[in-house]
C-alpha cells in the first residue's frame, strides 16, 4: 500500500510539472484559458490596425478686439483715420443733428467680416460696434432731455433719424444685389431697408426696446414691442405684440403698414444674444503598447453668435458603452479657454488612452456661463 501510495505521489508530481510547464509556454504564448495577458513594458510596441475616424477640416479665425465704452483711446485716430458721418433729421418740430466718428480700421474689419450664412439678427447684436453706437445713444438721451421726451417720444427719434439716412441699394456700393450691413457699415455707406432696420434694431436694443426683425416679400422692416392698447399694425412673437416700424421712408408712424404688405406672408426674427459655438473634432492616432492604444484629440471651438461666449471649457473624452457620456476610458480634466468673442476660435488638445480590443467613441463637449452645453462626437470605432 505504501509502495503504491509513492507511485500515486510521483505520478502527480510529474502532471503538475507537465501542466506548469505547459501553462508556462501559454503565458509566453499571451493566452490561457482565452485570457489575454499583455506585457506592461511601454516600450513593448507591437502593430495596430488603427481605426478610421473622421478628421474635419478646421480652419484658424483671428479674434477681433473686444469694445466697450471705456476704450475711448480707440477714437485718437487722425482725420485720415477716421470716417465722420453727420447726420440731420427733424422729429416732434425740432430740427436735429449728430456727427458719428468711426475709425476706418473698424470699418474695415466689418466691411471684411463674412456677410453670408449669417442669421439676420447677429448684425443688430455684434459686440464690437457698440462704442460707435454708443455715441449715437448720448445723442439721442440729450435729446429726449433737452426736449423732454417720452420713452415712446425717444423710439419715435431714433426711427426719424433712420428714416432720414440716405438709401443705398447693394448692388450701388458692393456690387452684390444682396448684403446685409452691419451697423457700422451703414453709418458709413448708408443701406437699404435690411441695413436701415438692422441699424434701428441695434439703437432700440443698446436704449433697453424690445424688437425683431420682420421679413416681407422682398422687405425687411423692424417690429417695436408695444403694450396691447397701443394701435397699429403688429406681430405677434412669443405672447408680445411687435408693432410695424417702415425704416426706409420718413413720416411713417409705427404701426403703420404699407398697403402692399397687408395680409402678406412674413417671418419673424428675435434678437437672440446667445453665443453660438460651432465645434470641429479631429483625432489623430499617436502610438500603442500591448494593452492601450493612445489618440490626440484636437477640439476647435468657434463662435458663431453675435455676442462673447463667456468661461468657454472643453471637455476631452474616448468614451465606453453605452456611448452616451456616461461611462469614459480617458477623459480629460475642464479645459477653460475662457471668453471667446464673436467670430473668435480656440482650441484644446488631450491625448486619451483606450484598452485594446474594445469599442470607443471621441467626444468634446463645450460649455459655458451663457449658452446651453454643445458637443461633438466622431463614429464609434473598434481599438483592435
Amino acid at each position: 500500500m505504501v509502495r503504491d501510495a509513492r507511485g500515486i505521489v510521483r505520478f502527480l508530481s510529474a502532471c503538475f510539472i507537465a501542466f506548469a510547464i505547459v501553462s508556462a509556454a501559454l503565458i509566453a504564448a499571451g493566452v490561457v484559458c482565452g485570457v489575454y495577458f499583455y506585457s506592461p513594458s511601454e516600450d513593448s510596441n507591437i502593430p495596430i490596425d488603427v481605426p478610421s475616424v473622421p478628421e474635419p477640416v478646421y480652419e484658424e479665425t483671428e479674434t477681433p478686439s473686444s469694445l466697450t465704452s471705456a476704450d475711448e483711446s480707440r477714437l485718437n485716430y487722425s482725420s485720415e483715420d477716421m470716417y465722420v458721418r453727420t447726420y440731420s433729421w427733424t422729429f416732434g418740430g425740432y430740427d436735429q443733428s449728430a456727427e458719428v466718428k468711426i475709425p476706418a480700421d473698424h470699418y474695415d474689419f466689418y466691411r471684411n467680416k463674412s456677410h453670408a450664412a449669417v442669421d439676420i439678427d447677429h448684425y443688430a447684436l455684434t459686440e464690437d460696434d457698440r462704442l460707435f453706437l454708443e455715441q449715437m445713444i448720448n445723442v439721442f438721451k440729450e435729446q429726449g432731455e433737452k426736449y423732454n421726451f417720452t420713452d415712446d417720444q425717444n423710439v419715435q427719434n431714433i426711427i426719424a433719424f433712420v428714416q432720414a439716412m440716405p438709401y443705398t441699394s447693394d448692388s450701388v456700393t458692393t456690387g452684390y444685389d444682396e448684403y446685409p450691413r452691419y451697423p457700422i457699415e451703414t453709418l458709413v455707406d448708408g443701406g437699404d431697408c435690411e441695413d436701415s432696420s438692422i441699424l434701428a434694431a441695434a439703437l432700440l436694443l443698446e436704449m433697453g426696446y424690445g424688437v425683431v426683425l420682420i421679413e416681407l416679400p422682398g422687405h425687411m422692416a423692424l417690429g417695436v414691442k408695444g403694450s396691447e392698447d397701443l394701435t397699429g399694425a403688429y406681430y405677434e412673437h412669443d405672447g408680445s405684440r411687435y408693432y410695424y416700424v417702415e425704416t426706409t421712408a420718413p413720416d411713417f408712424e409705427i404701426g403703420e403698414l404699407p398697403a402692399q404688405f397687408i395680409n402678406a406672408p412674413s417671418k419673424v426674427y428675435p434678437m437672440d444674444p446667445t453665443p453660438a459655438m460651432g465645434i470641429r473634432l479631429r483625432a489623430d492616432y499617436v502610438d500603442n503598447d500591448w494593452t492601450h492604444v493612445n489618440y490626440k484629440i484636437r477640439c476647435d471651438v468657434i463662435n458663431a453668435g453675435p455676442t462673447s461666449g463667456q468661461n468657454v471649457t472643453v471637455v476631452i473624452m474616448a468614451e465606453s458603452e453605452p456611448f452616451d457620456m456616461t461611462r469614459v476610458w480617458s477623459q480629460s480634466s475642464e479645459i477653460v479657454l475662457g471668453t471667446l468673442a464673436d467670430d473668435g476660435s480656440a482650441w484644446a488638445e488631450y491625448t486619451v488612452r483606450m484598452p485594446r480590443q474594445n469599442y470607443t467613441r471621441f467626444t468634446c463637449v463645450v460649455y459655458g456661463d451663457n449658452f446651453n452645453p454643445e458637443y461633438v462626437s466622431t463614429k464609434v470605432v473598434y481599438m483592435n
